[in-house]
């Protein structure tokens, strides 16, 4: 009889600490930027080698501050690994989440229908 193994969601684990740690860490990257970055989701490959963070930017330049994220992802990569205890330690990479400009988007067509009746 096999031992029942114990689902841990490890890979959510690993998610909401990188979320976690890596918000102060852009924070102190982006200090000198307007607008304001936001983790919406990070996305962990199953044997936790790679990590994709989602980011959402608001009020600034999407471009801008993108390319300076992937300039110094090594800087970023090495703040998140001092606080990481785990034996591996995904490698970050940063993607631009829309989902916010695409709902407002949305709730301005729906205001737009509801003023024409």
């Amino acid at each position: 009889m096999k031992p029942i193994k114990k689902d841990t969601n490890r890979i959510a684990k690993v998610n909401s600490l990188i979320e976690k740690e890596l918000g102060p860490v852009l924070r102190e990257f982006l200090d000198w930027q307007k607008g304001l970055v936001t983790i919406t989701k990070v996305e962990t490959s199953r044997d936790m080698k790679y990590a994709k963070v989602w980011i959402s930017i608001f009020n600034g330049d999407d471009e801008k501050i993108l390319d300076h994220l992937t300039k110094n992802i090594y800087d970023i990569q090495g703040e998140l690994n001092k606080s990481f205890q785990t034996k591996i330690i995904p490698r970050i990479s940063f993607h631009l989440d829309t989902s916010p400009r695409y709902v407002e988007h949305i709730d301005e067509l729906i205001r737009e229908v509801h003023e024409e009746k």
